[in-house]
Formats: structure tokens, C-alpha cells, sequence
């Protein structure tokens, strides 16, 4: 079962894809959180931005569908999407490996920093030139190109 972490005060904290995962990685007391299983298929649809985590009950967490449909103007144009230009998705590219990149400079020895370092490389080589408009999160798109995501949320 994959898991979701939650702090005490109900807030989201983090997700982990099973609790070997979590085991191996993480840098926390577990006694701190409330953490909770969902199944490997809610995690996925969560990591990829296909659902959000509505709440919990302290045994059950609530999941909600989320809609990035392209709406569409009289003229074809795009009115919204989750990445409307190629300067949006090259930003959050530019800030995830900030990110990812902060995590490794003090977790190295941790069993992520592998498929870390391995997303940054990915992210890195991303042809972002015909990607936009992209009514899909950045998590999503590499799944469906055969890669392997991290979300920011696993970083334990």
C-alpha cells in the first residue's frame, strides 16, 4: 500500500509509494504524523495530478478528480490551461530541479537520490518548444512519455 502523510494538524506532508519507501528514505519519527494507506493507484492519480486529496477521517483519505480540459475561445484560442506558454513550463521545470537539486546536496546517500538525479536528467532533455499549451501537470506528461516522475511531495 502506498502511504500519505499527514502532520498532526491535518495538513498534508508528504506521500511515499509503499512504506519500504518510506522506510528507506525518510527523515522524520513516524509517531509525529498520521499516515495513512491508499491504494497504488490513488497514489499515481495523486503524484500525476489527476486527483487532489480533498480530506481525511484518520483512516480514509477523500480524493476529487481534478479537470485541467482545455476551454476553448470563438477564435481557437486557449483560454486556460495548466501551462498556457513554453517560458510557464520551462519556469517550473527550472524551479522543480532547483528543488530536487537542494534535496540531493543533503540527502545523497538516500535511496531516491538515484531516480533523482535520473528525473533531472529528463527534465533536463525536455523539448519544451511544441508542448504548450498543456492542459496536463508536468508529472503526468513524463509518465505518459515511459518516465519516471518524482513529485515534490516524495521528497522524505
Amino acid at each position: 500500500m502506498a502511504k500519505v502523510i499527514f502532520n498532526k494538524e491535518g495538513g498534508l506532508y508528504r506521500i511515499a509509494q509503499d512504506q519500504a519507501f518510506l522506510d528507506a528514505n525518510k527523515n522524520f519519527f513516524e509517531y509525529d504524523y498520521d499516515i495513512l494507506d491508499i491504494t497504488t493507484e490513488e497514489f499515481n492519480d495523486f503524484k500525476n495530478g489527476v486527483k487532489k486529496i480533498v480530506s481525511h477521517n484518520g483512516s480514509t483519505v477523500t480524493f476529487e478528480i481534478i479537470d485541467y480540459s482545455l476551454d476553448v475561445g470563438p477564435l481557437g484560442n486557449v483560454l486556460n490551461s495548466l501551462y498556457e506558454t513554453e517560458t510557464e513550463l520551462k519556469e517550473d521545470i527550472k524551479e522543480k530541479i532547483e528543488v530536487f537539486n537542494n534535496y540531493l546536496r543533503f540527502n545523497s546517500n538516500k535511496p531516491l537520490a538515484t531516480t533523482i538525479t535520473s528525473y533531472i536528467t529528463y527534465l533536463e532533455g525536455i523539448d519544451t518548444s511544441n508542448l504548450t499549451p498543456l492542459n496536463k501537470t508536468l508529472e503526468k506528461h513524463v509518465s505518459e512519455q515511459g518516465a519516471n516522475p518524482v513529485h515534490l511531495l516524495e521528497l522524505l
